[in-house]
């Protein structure tokens, strides 16, 4: 749990500082090759690419496989733009991706399993709308924005209202629907709709992406569940390119930067080891045979 992220929390400035504080995070990140091509082919797209980059993009993962570690590590970069490249590993990143500089855009999350309506954020496109444009977003998506999900056009002039680059990020997707499904049956519908209509319009936008996370597992899901998670997949991927986060292959060195700290010049890693091992001579009576064999 102390390890966990949570990306509302990143976003609203209440998570611990290895995770709000993007210097911190970086130094704990390591950059494997899955995160490196993500992050390139999101930053290419804001920074008007259109070549080998989409504009919709769907990290697939099994429970604990890295995508809101992928969603905080693209909040902070896009976040901080070119500002970005002092955090340890993002130049190489964007040296890379072929990137001379990194585009600076308007972040807005959308955490399915945090989110609960309130006034000003009635509904999850009231609430992004509210994120990219403010109170003009908002006004934009007309009197019936409480009931009816905009269409393309209605989200593709929210978007340019933002006069900037616009990235969003959703998590817990499929996690907002089973919370809010007694509370509004039609949500469903509606959220799929939703989904659907922001896709669409992100192919037809400039410097626009969206980075929508899908579990891979359904162990734990309801037949419900599948089924809608079926449907917003089938919505995504019309337009969505797949990212697989996990890289087993990398696993050991995520591991290591993510548990242990960098105890610095070589000298001093030799001096602690030295410590050990005398400790561990001393003690080669109580202690296993295989520590000093």
């Amino acid at each position: 749990d102390e390890f966990a992220i949570a990306l509302e929390q990143v976003v609203a400035g209440t998570a611990t500082d290895d995770y709000r504080d993007p210097a911190k995070f970086f130094s704990r990140t390591c950059f494997t090759r899955a995160l490196k091509e993500h992050a390139g082919l999101v930053l290419r797209r804001l920074a008007g690419q259109t070549a080998n980059s989409a504009p919709v993009l769907t990290l697939i993962t099994q429970f604990g496989g890295g995508k809101t570690h992928t969603l905080t590590a693209l909040y902070h970069i896009a976040g901080n733009g070119e500002a970005s490249k002092g955090f340890p590993g993002v130049g190489d990143l964007a040296l890379a991706n072929g990137l001379a500089s990194i585009p600076k855009a308007k972040v807005v999350a959308f955490v399915g399993n945090a989110w609960d309506p309130k006034p000003g954020r009635e509904t999850p496109w009231i609430d992004l709308a509210s994120q990219i444009a403010g109170d003009a977003g908002v006004k934009l998506l007309g009197p019936n924005a409480r009931e009816v999900p905009p269409g393309t056009e209605t989200l593709a002039e929210v978007f340019r209202a933002a006069g900037q680059p616009v990235l969003v990020l959703m998590d817990e997707v499929l996690n907002f629907l089973d919370r809010n499904k007694r509370r509004d049956p039609g949500i469903y519908d509606a959220f799929h709709a939703f989904v659907q209509n922001l896709t669409v319009a992100l192919t037809g936008l400039d410097r626009c992406a969206a980075v929508i996370s899908l579990p891979r597992s359904q162990v734990e899901m309801s037949q419900e569940d599948r089924l809608w998670q079926d449907k917003i997949t089938k919505v995504v991927k019309r337009v969505a390119k797949d990212l697989i986060v996990a890289d087993e292959a990398e696993i050991g060195e995520v591991i290591r930067r993510r548990l242990f700290e960098d105890l610095g010049p070589e000298r001093i890693r030799k001096k602690v080891a030295k410590e050990y091992a005398d400790w561990c001579f001393q003690r080669r009576a109580q202690l296993p045979f295989e520590w000093t064999a």
